[in-house]
């Protein structure tokens, strides 16, 4: 009895504190909430297409000198070779990053007959030309205008993979005795764009085809402009290319040029003629196979000079 005695007053007892200071479960608003970060979201926690800290690695000195021989040769890079397909990825594209800060002031773009950077670069103020909206002289010469509506091409991944198929390269080679290296520099670099120029008669009527009745169309190349390639790494070591092998490869656009990360054919060499490889030979195979020639002759050159 006494026990149950005692029970019973337990339980009063509970009962009284409980109806004193009743337990309410906790309200949306006692919750604790993370506050939501503010910003930009980074898509990735590694691998970034730009990063403050890339900076242009710069070329090791030359001194006048120590120069005792050079030669200036033209290349060309095919962006349909499977082996630079990394410049010409929908992901990154090197077009579109050179027309953007092209686009943007950042970067100066010269004539296409201004190989040498001795002329002003082309003009980069936006005009007020109703067929062609919002463009500059720069935006003209690399987009180029569209011969079906008269307004400039619209920049965008599948145009530039369409119509830039190819890139010219300046460079010279140059034999430093001091540091004991025959290395290339380049000078300039300048995308080659392809147009599609409908053929017309003496009264600018369409030349129709005999066999399909379509206006005859020739395809042109024409050279967007040059870029002086020690202002575009700045551009190029901002960008990170499409790596197949590792995301986080770390490879930048300057890197595939400095490296030398691509395939390419010699289309000339300095000469007293001035004559490029196509002026004297007009069989494509024949040229390829001359570019191979010259390719094996300065590597034969760099290597006698070591031979004892």
């Amino acid at each position: 009895m006494k026990k149950i005695f005692f029970l019973a007053i337990f339980l009063l007892t509970v009962g009284f504190a409980y109806a004193q200071n009743p337990v309410t479960p906790p309200t949306t608003a006692d919750k604790k909430v993370t506050p939501k970060k503010k910003g930009p979201k980074k898509d990735g926690f590694i691998y970034r297409e730009e990063s403050v800290a890339d900076t242009v690695v710069p070329y090791a000195p030359v001194n006048k000198e120590d120069v005792v021989y050079t030669k200036r040769v033209w290349r060309e890079i095919d962006l349909r070779d499977r082996g630079n397909q990394v410049l010409a990825s929908p992901k990154v594209s090197l077009l579109g990053v050179i027309y953007d800060a092209v686009s943007n002031g950042e970067l100066d773009l010269y004539s296409s007959e201004d190989e040498d950077f001795k002329g002003e670069p082309l003009g980069q103020k936006k005009g007020n030309d109703p067929k062609i909206t919002n463009s500059s002289a720069a935006d003209t010469a690399f987009l180029g205008v569209n011969p079906g509506t008269n307004e400039i091409n619209r920049a965008n991944n599948e145009f530039f993979a369409a119509s830039f198929t190819t890139l010219r390269i300046k460079e010279d080679w140059i034999l430093d005795i001091k540091r004991g290296i025959f290395e290339p520099r380049i000078i300039g670099i300048a995308p080659v764009r392809i147009d599609v120029k409908t053929q017309v008669d003496n009264n600018g009527n369409p030349v129709p085809d005999p066999t399909t009745g379509k206006p005859r169309a020739d395809t042109l190349k024409t050279v967007a402009g040059w870029l002086y390639f020690d202002d575009l790494r700045e551009i190029l070591v901002k960008h990170k290319v499409a790596n197949n092998q590792n995301d986080n490869s770390g490879i930048n656009f300057d890197d595939v040029f400095t490296r030398r990360l691509f395939f390419s054919n010699i289309t000339k060499v300095s000469n007293a003629a001035d004559n490029r490889i196509e002026d004297i030979l007009f069989n494509p195979k024949e040229r390829l196979l001359e570019s191979e020639r010259i390719k094996k002759a300065m590597a034969d050159f760099e290597q006698g000079l070591w031979e004892y």
